[in-house]
């Protein structure tokens, strides 16, 4: 599973389906971790973390729904949405607002920095399992960042500039 693709899922349906759902229960097998992940909801209170490693050939992923007026063939299909594979990833990458070799500009928190996007989906080592940045993104100084959501505070479309004069 994607973590975080899971739990921008749970969340919606938390949202659209709270007071149909009682009780939510599972364990995930998250990619790339060892370790089992364990969740738990009961109406809107929700909670989820990492646990014991898995045992070699062990790995699973399975939620258990309680509830009232549940959508069966729904809850399955937007489950089957959160694994992580190519089919999962390109569809989300078509939601984006931007694609490589869009010329982009970032928020550094020390101001908007030009760039060319040259990732989608980026990841890399020691982020949170649960975090995938939409962009990543080559500065015109040739630096590299990523781009933590994909929301206009965060990044917008590049002004176009001729000479001194913004088109």
């Amino acid at each position: 599973m994607d973590l975080g693709l899971f739990q921008d899922w749970l969340q919606g349906l938390l949202r659209d389906e709270g007071p149909n759902l009682f009780r939510i229960k599972g364990i995930l097998s998250v990619a790339d971790v060892p370790d089992r992940y364990v969740y738990h909801a009961v109406h809107m209170i929700f909670d989820g973390r990492f646990m014991d490693p898995w045992a070699p050939g062990e790995r699973v992923s399975k939620l258990t729904f309680i509830g009232k007026n549940l959508d069966h063939d729904g809850l399955r299909s937007g489950f089957e949405d959160c694994l992580a594979n190519e089919a999962n990833y390109d569809k989300l990458k078509k939601s984006f607002r931007f694609t490589i070799g869009d010329a982009v500009e970032c928020n550094t928190g020390d101001g908007w920095v030009r760039g060319t996007v040259v990732d989608l989906l980026y990841r890399e080592e020691g982020m949170h399992p649960s975090f995938l940045a939409p962009y990543q993104v080559k500065l015109d100084d040739g630096g590299l960042i990523y781009c933590p959501a994909d929301q206009d505070t965060c990044v917008r479309r590049a002004v176009a500039v001729t000479g001194r004069k913004a088109l």
